[in-house]
Parts: C-alpha cells; sequence; structure tokens
C-alpha cells in the first residue's frame, strides 16, 4: 500500500548507491518539499520558528576521489597502491594518490619516475577530471535523501544543509554515520564532520577528528583551536600565501592562537580577509551555501512499503501524484509547462523522465497521457521504492471566454475546441521530437528582411496580438538564407534594374521589373550581412515567368557596371544578389 504524498519516512531500506551509471538525479531528501516547515508541524513537536533553529551542516570530504573511482572501474586489486598522473611539458606528475600510496611516501606532485623508484609496483592511471566531477554531480544527486539542500563546495567536497532533518535520523551522530558507512559500502573513502557553520564543518572535515560534530555554535571555538591556520583559505575560498607565512613566522601556527589577538591587529597586520574568515569558521558572520538547484515548491513524494513493479500500480500510484498536484496547482492559478517523474528504484538506481507542454496545463488526463508515452522506457528493475512528482517551470494558468451558448454543451466553442486539439497535438510532438524541433515563425520588429522573422514556441500561452505581421509589400514566398551573387550581362546605368544577368550558369532576361526600394541597415548595430551600406531591391521577371528578388549593394555606386560584360566573360565581383524567389 503506499502512503501519502510528502509524507516524511525514516531512513532505512536499499542503499541507493552514488556510483550507479543511471543515476542522473537522485531523489530528494527525507524532508521533500517546503522540508523545514514541515518538520515543525509533526504531532507532538513544538513549532518554532524557522530562525529559531540551530543551522547544521555536514560536510563530506573525498581525499581519494580520482583512485577510488579508477579502482572501482577498472577493477584493481584494492592490495596494490593506486595513483592518477597527469601530463606537464615533457615529464609525468602525480595528481592524486590512495591511502596505500601515500603510506609509502608519495604524494601529488613527484614525478612518476621518483614515484615508480620509491614503489616500484605502482599501478598509474590517467587523471580524468571530467569523470571526477559527473561522480561528485552523482553523489550530491545520491545525498538529496538526506536534505533538499546540497551544495558541491570543491573538486572533492560536499555541503548539506541539516537543519531540521537530523531528528530523521536518529540524531546528528546517527545521521553522520548513516552517511559516512552507505558511502564507505560503495568503495569510496570519505571523512564526514557536522558544524554548526558550512566552513567549519569543512575546516573538521579535512583537519579535524574522524566524525567530528559541533552542534552549538558555541562549541566551534573549542572545537576549531588545534587546527592549523591554513583552514582559514577554506572559509575564504583563496588566502594570501604572504599572510599564512606571516603567521607562521610570528609563531601563530594554530587557530586557537588567534583568539586572544585584537581583531584590528589582525587585519592591520595581515589583511581583513584573515578577520572575515575567522568569523565565518567561528560562525559569526554569514556564510550560506549554494545548492546546485533551487527547490521547486511543487514537488510531491510517494514513498511504497514493498517495491511495486507492475505497470497498473505504476500508473495508479502516478494518478494519484497528478491528482494532487492539480489540487496544488489549482490553488494556486498555476499551470505546469514542464513536469519530471523520478522513479528511485530498489536496486539503488534512479530513472527519470520528462514531458513538457506547449502552454500551462494542470487537468489530470492530459498530463496523463504524456507521461504515458515515456513510461514505456521506465524500467522497475527489482521494484520501485518511492516516485516523485516535479513541477519545475509553472506559468499563471489562463482561461479561455467562451459565450453563453456553450455554457451549456460539454465540448465548448469550435475555437476553444480547436485550440485544445492544436494544443493536444504539439505536446505530443514536442514529447517525441523535442521542444526545438517544432516551433512557429513570429514577426519580429525589423525593418531588414533577415531578421523581420524568427522561431517561437509553437503553441503560445499568450495570444499574438491581431495584426501582428506587417503588411508589407513585395516580399518573396521564399527568403534565401545566403544571397547568391548576379553577374551582370550588360552595364545599368545607376537606378535601372538589371535587363540581363547570369544565375549559376543560366541566362535570364528580365520582361518586367518593379522598383526600387531602398534599405537601410541599422546604423546603431554591425551587422557583417550589412557591412556594404544600403541595399537597392528589385521585383523582376524574365521571359519564362520566374520571378525574383534581387538587390544592387551599397559599394556598387557609380561602379556599379565596372565589371559588366558583352554577353562571356564574368565580372572578377558582382554587386548584385539574389536574395528571394516567389
Amino acid at each position: 500500500m503506499a502512503s501519502r504524498p510528502d509524507t516524511l519516512h525514516p531512513a532505512g531500506g536499499n542503499d541507493r548507491s552514488p556510483l550507479a551509471p543511471g543515476t542522473a538525479t537522485a531523489a530528494r531528501g527525507k524532508c521533500g518539499q517546503d522540508w523545514r516547515r514541515r518538520v515543525l508541524e509533526r504531532p507532538g513537536m513544538t513549532t518554532a520558528p524557522i530562525s529559531r533553529l540551530n543551522p547544521l551542516y555536514l560536510a563530506l570530504w573525498f581525499p581519494c576521489l580520482s583512485t577510488d573511482r579508477l579502482r572501482r572501474e577498472k577493477q584493481i586489486n584494492t592490495e596494490r597502491a593506486l595513483v592518477a598522473t597527469r601530463r606537464a611539458g615533457s615529464g609525468v606528475f602525480l595528481a592524486a594518490v590512495d591511502a596505500l600510496a601515500a603510506r609509502e611516501g608519495l604524494s601529488p606532485g613527484m614525478t612518476l619516475a621518483s614515484a615508480r623508484a620509491i614503489h616500484p609496483d605502482l599501478r598509474a592511471e590517467p587523471l580524468d577530471p571530467i569523470a571526477d566531477a559527473a561522480l561528485v554531480q552523482r553523489l550530491a544527486d545520491w545525498c538529496d535523501r538526506y536534505s533538499p539542500l546540497v551544495a558541491v563546495a570543491g573538486s572533492d567536497r560536499l555541503v548539506i544543509e541539516a537543519t531540521g532533518c537530523t531528528h530523521l535520523f536518529g540524531g546528528e551522530k546517527a545521521m553522520l554515520e548513516d552517511v559516512r558507512d552507505r558511502l564507505r559500502r560503495t568503495g569510496l573513502s570519505v571523512r564526514a564532520a557536522l558544524a554548526a557553520s558550512p566552513a567549519a564543518a569543512i575546516a573538521l572535515a579535512l583537519h579535524g577528528p574522524q566524525d567530528c560534530v559541533v552542534s552549538k555554535r558555541r562549541g566551534l571555538s573549542t572545537a576549531l583551536a588545534d587546527l592549523p591556520v591554513s583552514a582559514l583559505a577554506l572559509a575564504e575560498g583563496a588566502m594570501d600565501r604572504d599572510a599564512l607565512s606571516g603567521m607562521h613566522r610570528v609563531g601563530l601556527h594554530y587557530l586557537g592562537d588567534l583568539y586572544q589577538l585584537p581583531r584590528a591587529a589582525l587585519a592591520t597586520r595581515f589583511g581583513p580577509v584573515v578577520v572575515s574568515a575567522l568569523d565565518r569558521l567561528l560562525g559569526q558572520a554569514s556564510h550560506p551555501i549554494a545548492p546546485r538547484r533551487p527547490a521547486t515548491p511543487y514537488r510531491l513524494r510517494l514513498a511504497f512499503a514493498d517495491p511495486i513493479g507492475l505497470r497498473s500500480d505504476i500508473d495508479a500510484a502516478l494518478t494519484q501524484l497528478l491528482s494532487d498536484l492539480s489540487v496544488q496547482l489549482q490553488a494556486k492559478a498555476m499551470g505546469c509547462r514542464r513536469l519530471t517523474l523520478t522513479a528511485c528504484r530498489a536496486d539503488g538506481t534512479v530513472q527519470e523522465i520528462t514531458i513538457g507542454t506547449s502552454r500551462p496545463v494542470r487537468a489530470v488526463p492530459p498530463l496523463m497521457r504524456l507521461l504515458a508515452e515515456k513510461l514505456e522506457s521506465l524500467d522497475p528493475g527489482f521494484g520501485i521504492d518511492c516516485l516523485i512528482l516535479t513541477a519545475p517551470i509553472v506559468e499563471p494558468f489562463e482561461h479561455d471566454q467562451i459565450d453563453s451558448g456553450a455554457l451549456t454543451e460539454d465540448s465548448g466553442t469550435e475555437d476553444t475546441v480547436a485550440d485544445d486539439r492544436l494544443a493536444s497535438v504539439c505536446d505530443r510532438l514536442i514529447n517525441r521530437l523535442g521542444a526545438e524541433n517544432l516551433f512557429r515563425l513570429a514577426s519580429v520588429d525589423s525593418r531588414l528582411p533577415d531578421t523581420a522573422q524568427g522561431p517561437r514556441p509553437a503553441v503560445s500561452s499568450r495570444r499574438d496580438p491581431a495584426g501582428g505581421w506587417p503588411r508589407t509589400v513585395g516580399r518573396p514566398t521564399r527568403l534565401l538564407g545566403q544571397p547568391i551573387p548576379l553577374v551582370p550581362l550588360h552595364a545599368p546605368r545607376p537606378g535601372d534594374p538589371l535587363v540581363r544577368f547570369r544565375l549559376q550558369g543560366r541566362e535570364h532576361r528580365v520582361r518586367i521589373a518593379q522598383g526600387p526600394e531602398r534599405i537601410a541597415p541599422d546604423w546603431w548595430r554591425r551587422d557583417a550581412a550589412w557591412a556594404a551600406g544600403a541595399r537597392d531591391y528589385w521585383q523582376v521577371e524574365d521571359e519564362a515567368g520566374q520571378r525574383f528578388w534581387i538587390y544592387r549593394d551599397g559599394t556598387a555606386g557609380s561602379h556599379a557596371g565596372s565589371g559588366a560584360e558583352s554577353g562571356k566573360a564574368d565580372t572578377p565581383r558582382s554587386h548584385w544578389f539574389l536574395h528571394g524567389l516567389w
């Protein structure tokens, strides 16, 4: 039996491996949508403002991220030392080392030759920063099960805002141990720390004792006192090396040595950055994290007591989620333009399908039809533990005005039915072909023929104003993307059209000509296509009845016929071009 959406569930169940290749986007944390408010409103709990909650941040540091990934992907023996290398100039240097190599005395920056001299049985693999960054993103997605606010704080660090979430996992220490144990079971080396400020959590994870927990701000000064002054760089992002070396020269080796010194003296001697970093570490200055994606207010989560795999069960759960989402959207007078369904499988992988609509929709049947087309690609595997429905893009819902005679009919007016059918067809085409492959052309306020129209969504959520297309006379039905040079076969006088010209090897004799129409470019814009200046356009028709839209550019001037010929030789440079056809 499925539980109600947006309910909180305790930790447990199957591990969702962050290293699974299909883990593109994981389910958000146990707290779900508007998690802080609902945590405080649970029965039996005292309701308090969010500002009274003690801020808590869980930092995760992966010291051997590159080598752990390589060992897992290439199935390297765990008893053999492994390093990741990078090439710089003509030399090969160590970029990352695992714990076994570090115990042998190897460190990043050494040459590979020196490392092999120390440890001949060393396994070396090239560094892949792109694969490492992708793994960090998958780890961040996996951490959504603990909190919806997860930030990537570096190439090998994550910060989770755990405010109001720790009690769901049995407390601060239990939550930290749960994260650590699950990650270690996947083969990752990780150090974790939980503190009242994000900078302190990162510093304790890198330099403090293992599994350090400082849940109160007043305990930060004691916990950070034995950390080296280099931890200041973790709070500020960058620290002047001269300032750090200056502190070492005067005997300031630990953060505790800075506590008793006047702040004004510290700022004068080593710069204001040192004081700012110290305040952030101690939680005395604001240091917000930057979650990789904002939490949408329209997010529903449906967890199951037992994994489901039948299509009928998935359809029933999805219908329930869509119904609840429709109620929320109706209360806010909104409609969704994009929906994302995330399926968390029992084997730890996550699958995701996304649909889009051409205009705001909140009715269940059309959304269900669009999702049903993509549910065929959803593989439940050993079962689905949880379904998450998210509406990342919503817009105000627009109501159609109908006449009074349509109130007694089920289908409404003919225009409304036609619009609904067109929107339904466009929605299906968009989800099959992609939104970028289905569009319509709309007029653009521009005098230049090249930019007088542009692509727009196939069905706009706001109707175009009447008379949007200008009634311009003399525009061809087909406009060429790149004008084709013409070869004049005579020397026309300035202001006269061509009478004979050659186009792609064929000679044309003009029977009727209308023009000229002078079109000048925008003087405030620099367009390479209009670098020659104003153009004189002509509508001409040859003896065969074919119509052309040709022009002479501004570089012709009095030399328009300088390259003309008597009928045999081409001009070295043509100033006449073909721009459109009828």
